[in-house]
């Protein structure tokens, strides 16, 4: 009986060991043929990550060699355009003189810069204060409003602006409300009252109660409380 159960003890470590040997030779197998591709394709694979080399070089070469420079370039050329901007001197901003660069001069040469970015929301509000809306809503949507951006809410609201004063109100109302979705203390209460005073040119006193309300609980510190409250009356 013991000798039986050796042999059956024998049997299984010997199919033990079988089954590990098998898994041996398929790991060397399997070693072999990675090393023969390596060797196959050692030209191509040397080419390969040459190629990334030269990509990773060429990228940081773009930042640092151009893309930084022009980024500097187009800051220093902007900053006579925002003095004119600033003195409500709006066509000399935009088309320039011949002490300054307009912000439209800027946007062809400097696009794609951050100043040139920029020279397209300035571009919009000039636009607006020309009265050419469709213009503007054009330059303020070509504006590269990034999630960080401060600016971004200001520049829906003024979108909705050029939309009111272009009788398009269903429009006005969607940038409006992505204005105020910013929640930004400065700017959502602006344009809350001014959605509110929309819903009031519209008729629609129930939405136009709420945009007001708004002001009254979560800006009670803004510009904008007296008129909530003014219009707030209006809508009962």
């Amino acid at each position: 009986m013991a000798d039986n159960n050796l042999k059956e003890i024998d049997k299984q470590v010997s199919e033990v060991e079988t089954n590990e040997i098998n898994e041996i030779e398929k790991i060397d197998q399997a070693l072999d043929r990675s090393k023969e591709f390596i060797v196959d394709n050692s030209k191509m694979i040397t080419v390969g990550i040459l190629a990334f080399i030269v990509l990773i070089c060429g990228v940081i070469y773009y930042i640092k060699g151009y893309k930084e420079p022009r980024n500097l370039e187009a800051a220093e050329m902007i900053f006579p355009a925002e003095q004119a901007f600033q003195m409500d001197s709006f066509n000399v901003a935009l088309n320039g003189n011949g002490q300054v660069v307009g912000f439209l001069s800027i946007i062809n040469e400097y696009g794609s810069t951050d100043a040139g970015n920029m020279a397209k929301a300035y571009a919009g509000i000039c636009y607006k204060k020309l009265g050419e809306n469709e213009k503007a809503i054009s330059y303020l949507n070509d504006y590269s409003k990034d999630s960080k951006s401060t600016l971004a809410p200001a520049i829906e609201g003024a979108i909705g602006d050029c939309y009111w004063d272009l009788q398009q109100e269903d429009k006005a109302i969607s940038a409006y409300k992505k204005a105020i979705s910013s929640n930004d203390k400065l700017v959502a209460p602006i344009y809350l009252n001014r959605l509110g005073l929309l819903y009031i040119k519209k008729g629609d006193k129930e939405n136009a109660k709420a945009q007001f309300q708004t002001i009254k609980e979560k800006y009670s510190e803004s510009m904008q409380m007296q008129d909530a409250l003014k219009y707030l009356s209006m809508c009962e």
